[in-house]
């Protein structure tokens, strides 16, 4: 399929993307799928039983019966090199929204910065061919954009205008992270009233919060106002270490619906190491890896969805089978995980998720790679223990340890370039010391 994309047919059509613009080609790809033979007569092929559809959980706020798996719009396919600022490769997203439409799944995740601002317009004319009561669109107010107060409605109009609809279903103030940042934009400015208003207005229809910050922070804002959801981070890996156990038992006490992001923190649980994803495989021969992630999460009672960036079409695939006739985890399960767990820790992974918020670093580095670099050689026991060198081990660790990060940062982006400037600390939504790690990673390779 891959080299049938690469045919001249497909290289102009990417070329016209180019040329022409997002929106207009966006609506373009959009029809060329108008008669997509998986869609034809769907209803009729999903009461013979042609096509499965994704499970659905009842919003208790509002009835809303929403696909327990939800679609994140951060990580459509790219063209190019794949890089950051890659264009959107619009036929294979348009491929993967009709493929997820087919199956059930209704709702759809975007936000103002994703793609760097190309992905609401790509989501809203993916889904323009379809009955707009028939999907559920959630985007998110950049806060840590809005400078004065004029820039909450600026922000808010523009974002009509990208997705190209009259209202979004659910709204949430994006990345919540401290509490004098919240203060400042959405009760000083009155960031906050103006949105009540848009939903008085019926241009949103439910409004919530999605959350990066401390639990003070966390139990000051969640009863400040009357949220209808809250989307939070939540996986077996952070249940305990980062807090999730008790946001989801705070959301549960106040009835607040939840829903999931970064249930694979970020790809990391997706596959663990060669040890743990062993213990997966060999209580569930059939199962991927990742679909345990998110098992756990949906086995949770008040998830309302779970949240994946899905890239690939087997991602999708592999999703949607997990999520058809959905099976909580049983205790066996539980235990499972446990022991995957434990043999993960043996392995000190940095928690990052490549979400980019650090990015663009001022000096240069390419931090997620960096960290992308350095976890991957510890899955595969390619770290050289500084204990022992003299040992044959370390010297060959050693050799592929430093031949991956001069080969991945022969130009430039490397540990080496961090300036300790601290700019990235305060985006970080994991909260991770950035520079003292850069400057670990760096130490290995000097010592080398």
């Amino acid at each position: 399929m891959d080299k049938e994309r690469n045919s001249g047919k497909k290289i102009s059509r990417r070329r016209a993307i180019e040329i022409m613009g997002l929106g207009l080609v966006g609506t373009a790809a959009a029809m060329s799928f108008k008669n997509n033979p998986l869609l034809n007569n769907l209803p009729e092929k999903v009461k013979k039983g042609e096509i499965k559809l994704v499970d659905k959980r009842k919003n208790p706020k509002n009835g809303d019966m929403i696909s327990l798996i939800g679609f994140g719009c951060m990580r459509f396919p790219t063209t190019g090199d794949g890089g950051r600022k890659a264009p959107i490769d619009i036929v294979k997203t348009q491929e993967l929204v009709d493929y997820a439409y087919s199956h059930g799944i209704n709702y759809y995740d975007t936000a103002y910065v994703y793609h760097g601002g190309k992905s609401e317009g790509v989501i809203g004319a993916a889904l323009k061919k379809y009955p707009r009561k028939s999907y559920f669109l959630a985007d998110k107010m950049p806060g840590y954009n809005v400078k004065v107060k004029e820039d909450g409605p600026k922000f808010f109009e523009e974002q009509i205008q990208r997705c190209g609809v009259d209202y979004f279903d659910y709204y949430l103030l994006h990345s919540l992270q401290n509490r004098q940042g919240y203060d400042t934009v959405y009760e000083e400015m009155g960031v906050y009233d103006y949105l009540v208003e848009q939903k008085k207005r019926g241009r949103i229809r439910q409004l919530g919060f999605s959350f990066h910050g401390d639990m003070p922070f966390f139990d000051y804002v969640i009863d400040k106002h009357p949220w209808d959801f809250v989307q939070v981070e939540l996986n077996y890996l952070d249940w305990n270490g980062q807090d999730a156990e008790h946001i989801y038992n705070a959301l549960v006490k106040r009835h607040i619906p939840c829903i999931i992001m970064e249930p694979l923190k970020g790809g990391m649980l997706a596959s663990l190491s060669t040890e743990a994803d062993a213990i997966f495989k060999k209580a569930n021969p059939k199962a991927t890896v990742a679909s345990w992630a998110f098992r756990y999460a949906g086995s949770l009672s008040d998830v309302m969805v779970i949240l994946s960036g899905m890239t690939y079409m087997e991602h999708l695939e592999d999703n949607i089978k997990t999520f058809t006739g959905f099976k909580p985890l049983t205790t066996t399960d539980y235990e499972t995980i446990n022991l995957a767990v434990a043999e993960y820790r043996k392995f000190k992974r940095i928690g990052c998720t490549a979400c980019r918020y650090c990015m663009p670093c001022p000096f240069g580095v390419e931090i997620p790679t960096v960290f992308a670099t350095y976890n991957q050689l510890i899955m595969d026991s390619n770290v050289p223990d500084m204990k022992a060198q003299n040992t044959d081990d370390y010297k060959k660790k050693a050799k592929v340890f430093s031949d991956a990060f001069h080969k991945a940062f022969a130009r430039s982006g490397g540990p080496d370039k961090c300036a300790k400037c601290e700019a990235c600390l305060p985006k970080c939504p994991q909260h991770l010391e950035i520079p003292s790690l850069m400057s670990m990673i760096n130490g290995t390779l000097e010592s080398l």
